[in-house]
């Protein structure tokens, strides 16, 4: 670890808002994947007749 560490680079300015951009987006997609998916369970789930939580 200590190696990995020591090899290691800071990002300069440009790449670390690269960094802050992708990482920021990719928590939207996986957040707008789940909330679909939970949505899409509760209208299923309302059209089965299965009780949901409320």
């Amino acid at each position: 670890m200590a190696k990995v560490l020591e090899l290691a680079e800071k990002p300069e300015g440009e790449e670390f808002k690269q960094l802050i951009k992708v990482t920021l987006l990719g928590f939207a997609v996986v957040g707008l994947i789940a909330f679909a998916i939970a949505t899409g369970l509760y209208y299923l789930m309302n059209f089965l007749g299965i009780a949901t939580p409320s």
